[in-house]
């Protein structure tokens, strides 16, 4: 049984997030959104290593919201992470009316 409180839409979407790395330096990188929900984000290609728990920037056009990684995976100097993420700022990202809509049609399906 799935606990999520919102269904998920799987997209390819192309953002920036910028934030500070397991090092304490600060990082910006383009990454792209593949997983996402009213409450949460699938991002892949973030080079940069990021402890669970670390807050995140994202930016999505004009659109820009605060995230906590949840669970990081993929290892090693070269390969790119995928992180799990939770939004933390009640600001809506991307208009929460569109993501509802495709939400609700996803779980239609």
């Amino acid at each position: 049984m799935d606990r999520r409180r919102n269904p998920r839409v799987q997209v390819r979407l192309p953002i920036q997030v910028w934030g500070l790395d397991t090092h304490g330096r600060p990082f910006t990188e383009p990454a792209m959104v593949t997983n996402m929900s009213l409450g949460g984000l699938v991002v892949q290609g973030v080079r940069h290593h990021v402890r669970v728990g670390e807050l995140l920037d994202v930016r999505m056009g004009d659109d820009t919201a605060q995230f906590r990684v949840v669970w990081a995976a993929g290892a090693g100097p070269q390969r790119a992470r995928e992180l799990g993420m939770e939004r933390v700022t009640s600001v809506p990202f991307l208009h929460d009316s569109i993501l509802t809509h495709c939400s609700q049609m996803a779980a239609a399906c």
